[in-house]
């Protein structure tokens, strides 16, 4: 997973994107390219298929530096009841920030460079 394979440590979250009817959360971030030389560049945290978005937040003035993104594995959930049941596993992460925490639950994510 993309979350295991990078260092988001320093990035700053620019904007949050829902896209409802796909199921998309899309995070603007300043993301550090070249920590040596304070390079950053804007990039896209893309979930898919996202489940649950809950934020725990304090009021801030500024944006949210990532602190650290903790995998914390994959979960099952259990939709709906009878016919209508249907059951999903997906990953769940807790983005902490220097204004509180994101709790995610997803499918796929991955990093890309923004337009």
């Amino acid at each position: 997973m993309i979350i295991d394979e990078n260092s988001f440590h320093d990035s700053q979250i620019l904007n949050v994107t829902e896209n409802s009817s796909e199921q998309i959360i899309d995070f603007l971030l300043s993301f550090p390219t070249d920590w040596e030389n304070s390079v950053f560049e804007n990039k896209i945290l893309r979930f898919e298929n996202v489940v649950l978005y809950h934020v725990e937040q304090i009021p801030f003035a500024g944006l949210p530096t990532i602190l650290n993104i903790v995998n914390l594995g994959v979960v099952k959930k259990d939709f709906g009841s009878g016919k209508n049941e249907w059951k999903v596993s997906c990953n769940k992460i807790r983005i902490e920030t220097n204004a509180g925490n994101r709790i995610i639950e997803f499918s796929d994510c991955s990093l890309i460079n923004s337009k």
